[in-house]
């Protein structure tokens, strides 16, 4: 059932959540779900038909009337955008599928919407089977990138008025990847700000354990240089752009 309080004010929220063909990791998802208020929808945006038995796992958790499976073409940005267009709620929430939040993570998302209703939020990140000290490591590069570079990934969650998410014209559907690094910059250059909501939320580590630590690591740090070094000197470019609007010209003596 959900944590929030009778009578108690809430946002309306649409959670939006991208599947692959095949990938069944959002079923452990929904179990999560319940935790959001009745208010909540929550669109299932699939490259793939929805399985034969959906409508019997919703029930089972009380999501049935308030859920819908899209179809669109492959893609993440393609499907989040699609999801996007279909909301219905004044907030976007975008979960990985492989996401897990406790329901105190969902009150807490709750709780800072309220305070903080025109900010892109995001959660904290912990790998789930992070038995060993690599992925710890792991953990404090996403801190570190997060809450002291100001960039948060997808997998953190991303949620933001529809409104917001609208001015900053949704996912780079162009991108060949990094189309939830690319809408973080995109908030920056329009003076958005990005808060934590100072809750976890868990994604797998499995790609970690089948392809390497190390193969993982720096090729996601490779990437998100390659792609980021561009946008900042944007950022740079459109600020000292600004500047230079707003400054007021000196009068002649």
């Amino acid at each position: 059932m959900s944590t929030v309080k009778q009578g108690e004010k809430v946002c309306s929220i649409s959670v939006i959540i991208p599947i692959l063909q095949g990938d069944d990791s959002w079923q452990a998802l929904l179990a999560d779900l319940v935790a959001f208020p009745e208010s909540s929808e929550f669109l299932f945006v699939s490259n793939g038909m929805a399985p034969h038995d959906l409508r019997d796992q919703l029930t089972e958790y009380g999501l049935n009337s308030r859920s819908n499976w899209h179809c669109t073409t492959r893609g993440r940005a393609i499907q989040m955008n699609h999801g996007a267009l279909h909301a219905k709620s004044e907030y976007l929430l975008f979960l990985h599928a492989d996401s897990r939040l406790s329901h105190s993570a969902v009150q807490q998302l709750l709780d800072t919407l309220e305070s903080h209703p025109d900010t892109l939020l995001y959660f904290d990140l912990k790998f789930r089977d992070q038995s060993f000290l690599l992925m710890q490591l792991n953990s404090w590069g996403v801190y570190f990138r997060s809450h002291v570079l100001g960039i948060p990934f997808g997998d953190q969650g991303f949620c933001l008025p529809l409104s917001l998410f609208r001015e900053l014209k949704g996912f780079d559907e162009e991108a060949a990847y990094g189309e939830d690094h690319l809408l973080v910059w995109a908030a920056r250059r329009q003076r958005i700000r990005l808060k934590c909501i100072g809750a976890e939320i868990e994604t797998s580590a499995r790609k970690y354990q089948e392809q390497g630590w190390l193969k993982v690591t720096f090729r996601h740090l490779w990437l998100t240089v390659r792609q980021a070094l561009p946008q900042f000197l944007l950022l740079i470019k459109d600020r000292t752009r600004k500047c230079r609007k707003n400054k007021v010209p000196s009068q002649s003596s």
